[in-house]
């Protein structure tokens, strides 16, 4: 699944999802493999900062 997040204003990343368990959400984010708490990226999602923007 691959997203978008804005960062501030007009600049945006694009992250892709790229394995999620109980604790855990993986992102290729830059080329690089980050993982970030599943609440975390829950509170992002919900607060509008995260956008989906496709899935492959």
């Amino acid at each position: 699944m691959t997203y978008t997040l804005r960062i501030a204003g007009d600049l945006a990343e694009t992250v892709e999802m790229v394995a999620q368990n109980r604790y855990r959400v993986f992102l290729r984010w830059r080329g690089e493999i980050v993982a970030a708490r599943t609440q975390a990226w829950r509170a992002l999602v919900e607060s509008g900062r995260v956008v989906e923007v496709g899935n492959g």
